[in-house]
């Protein structure tokens, strides 16, 4: 029997066609629900790659950063708690590096936008002079704005039950992203030895063969980015349902990468040790490691936590070797060291530098953010293209009926 006819043969070619049929559909249906969403939250998350650096535009420049020492810490939060004296809780700082020249101060509870999900004071200062060169609060500007419309879709500024709903539902499409891409690879993946045609775009075709090539080339050399994206981006309201499944393989102690609550044992009269002391005890604990944060006392028995970053770390920004230091006895508290953590620990930490590209440095953040623009790309062309074959099958169907009129 000849092998083109044989039944099996013909069985398996239907059921490879419904099959990509039923996997047509649903990354159309994906698209048309939910594409315009992709593309938002892909420009924005491409903006938030550079949160810092664009927080930063405009602003004069650093000087003499070679000819003079920074101004102590200790000095600048008196210069800053001197400007807002009735704000008496803790304080965060960042220290300038990594592409961020200003130090970043933040006080994470003012009283004006207590009722949004979260809206901190944001005060930018001159390491240098201490000169407090900007100040906002979190959503007052475009960049903080647009980072908020890629958290929670800006419903934290309702209120904060609304902006976790919101925070909720943002990261729950990265359930969806993660069906499209892998339809998306599905209906792509070569076959016949067609791999070159697959993955490049033919030379001075049609307008319709090239939003076409254009449409599977841009899926398919973003496609290990956007799903990393879309599982970093679920597991950051999910960790729930992350969890179990990683501690099949490795442990994961509860809340273990999250600030644990201290106290300092309060002395009447006591006086706190200053930035500098509690930055020498972390020192001790860190030696060599880079000072990266600090997180000033809240109250009489708050305590200081002092972020440092330990080589091959791979969250720059925010490391997770801390100390926790009484803030009367300089007694410490609590460490974590990224260095004993357990692969799934190791796992669970690096989801934020995976989302935002550091892990891979410069040229991760320049690479993630100029994947952020593919679900443009895809979108556009993708509809174009459903628009094409639209108006190729009704004309199909007008030539059928104009034919069955002549018979």
């Amino acid at each position: 029997m000849d092998k083109k006819l044989n039944p099996y043969n013909l069985q398996h070619l239907f059921s490879r066609k419904k099959i990509r049929k039923f996997w047509l559909n649903v990354h159309l249906l994906l698209a048309m629900m939910f594409g315009f969403v992709f593309v938002i939250l892909g420009l924005t998350g491409s903006c938030n790659v550079f949160y810092s650096e664009l927080g930063e535009l405009g602003l004069p420049a650093i000087a003499n950063q070679n000819q003079t020492q920074p101004r102590s810490l200790d000095d600048i939060m008196q210069t800053i708690k001197a400007a807002h004296p009735q704000r008496t809780g803790a304080w965060a700082i960042v220290l300038p590096g990594y592409l961020s020249d200003y130090l970043w101060v933040e006080y994470p509870k003012p009283e004006e936008t207590q009722d949004e999900l979260f809206a901190p004071l944001e005060i930018l200062v001159n390491p240098y002079t201490g000169e407090l060169v900007k100040q906002h609060f979190w959503g007052r500007t475009l960049i903080s704005l647009i980072y908020e419309l890629h958290a929670d879709l800006v419903m934290g500024k309702i209120s904060k039950e609304m902006g976790e709903i919101g925070f909720k539902v943002v990261c729950f499409f990265g359930i969806f992203l993660m069906v499209s891409c892998l339809s998306g690879l599905y209906l792509w993946w070569p076959r016949g030895g067609k791999l070159k045609q697959a993955v490049t775009i033919k030379p001075h075709a049609s307008p319709e063969r090239f939003y076409f090539d254009l449409h599977k080339t841009t899926g398919f050399y973003s496609a290990i980015v956007l799903l990393i994206l879309a599982f970093t981006g679920f597991a950051f309201s999910y960790k729930d349902y992350i969890t179990p499944l990683v501690q099949v393989f490795s442990s994961v102690k509860k809340d273990h990468l999250k600030n644990p609550t201290l106290k300092s044992t309060v002395i009447e009269y006591g006086q706190p040790i200053s930035i500098a002391q509690a930055i020498a005890v972390a020192d001790q604990v860190f030696p060599g490691a880079e000072l990266r944060g600090i997180g000033t006392p809240e109250g009489k028995d708050g305590v200081y936590m002092v972020a440092k970053r330990q080589a091959g770390e791979t969250n720059r920004k925010r490391p997770r070797s801390k100390v926790w230091i009484d803030q009367y006895s300089g007694k410490v508290l609590a460490v974590q060291d990224p260095n004993q953590f357990t692969a799934g620990e190791t796992f669970m930490n690096v989801l934020w530098p995976l989302h935002d590209g550091q892990i891979l440095g410069l040229p991760g953040r320049i690479l993630w953010c100029l994947v952020g623009f593919a679900p443009l790309v895809l979108y556009v062309t993708g509809i174009l293209r459903w628009l094409q074959k639209r108006r190729a099958k009704a004309q199909h169907q007008l030539k059928q009926y104009a034919a069955t009129r002549r018979d």
